[in-house]
């Protein structure tokens, strides 16, 4: 009889650790798909990443090129508006002569 409930118990025991060992490797198996969806987010965020640093670099350089632009046409605005000027100037003056 100490034998049978000896018997008994270690086979508890197996059946105990065994279940344990089945839940283990479940939740590894699960763990496993979850670091692998973390690996393929991780791979999406640094395209991601990778893609708004490009962006920021282009932007950047219309910005500058903006700004080159903006120097550039500002510099002969004020050419032409001096150039304006002594037309108006010289448009006054000549009317003035006929006028007179």
């Amino acid at each position: 009889m100490g034998d049978d409930l000896t018997i008994e118990i270690l086979k508890q025991i197996r059946d105990g650790v065994t279940t344990i060992s089945q839940r283990l490797d479940q939740t590894n198996e699960r763990l496993d798909q979850a670091n692998q969806r973390l690996d393929q987010g991780n791979q999406r965020l640094e395209r991601v990443e990778q893609g708004l640093l490009d962006l920021g670099k282009f932007m950047k350089q219309i910005a500058l090129d903006q700004a080159e632009h903006q120097r550039f046409h500002h510099q002969h605005v004020r050419v032409l508006e001096t150039d304006v000027g002594d037309l108006k100037d010289r448009v006054r003056k000549l009317e003035d002569r006929v006028n007179t």
